[in-house]
């Protein structure tokens, strides 16, 4: 079975744990980053944050995408498992970007703070979407014993398919959902 380096998966986990401090020690108020030491900290987390990232997108760009899979994924589902990747890094480059854009207004007292903001804040809540949405189909193949959870996922091993009318159910969608995804944007 293929699985990720010991490298992609220490990469995986250990940026999981700093995300998931990210969204935990965040800033609830504007007012807050007048405190110089914690806008100093905010700053160097965001660029420690966005060079872990862009080290992880690098290291990881050449590594095919549902690694692990025992069988031959769909060309539909792949072009989903690319696309939910692609926005994960899109989220994840764009949370401390703003964040330093945000922090670099503050210091300089420009205008536009407000679009800096939502920037800020589309790009928190993509990457909750996106993240869970990577979680979820994790799971789904983890029950489905395709083999891409023990490629990345240290524990909870799949030992094969979960017999079940809703897994079943399940894939019946799913295949006509890749059909379409196949057809609308000719991967055949």
């Amino acid at each position: 079975m293929n699985s990720h380096t010991i490298t992609s998966k220490f990469i995986h986990w250990t940026f999981t744990v700093l995300y998931a401090y990210g969204i935990f020690k965040q800033v609830g108020d504007l007012e807050e980053l007048e405190d110089t030491s914690l806008l100093n900290f905010e700053i160097v987390f965001a660029i420690v944050f966005l060079v872990i990232v862009l080290i992880r997108y690098f290291y990881m760009k050449g590594t095919p995408t549902l690694l692990g899979a025992h069988e031959e994924m769909r060309k539909g589902h792949l072009f989903i498992a690319k696309t939910v990747h692609r926005l994960v890094y899109f989220s994840l480059i764009m949370l401390p970007t703003t964040g330093l854009l945000i922090a670099a207004m503050l210091s300089f007292d420009t205008r536009g703070m407000g679009i800096a903001i939502g920037l800020h804040e589309f790009s928190a809540t993509l990457s909750y979407l996106v993240i869970a949405i990577h979680i979820g189909a994790s799971l789904y193949s983890r029950l489905k014993g395709e083999g891409i959870w023990n490629a990345m996922v240290p524990v909870w091993k799949e030992t094969g398919k979960v017999n079940s009318d809703l897994i079943s159910k399940l894939e019946v969608i799913e295949n006509k959902t890749y059909d379409q995804i196949e057809k609308i944007f000719r991967l055949n």
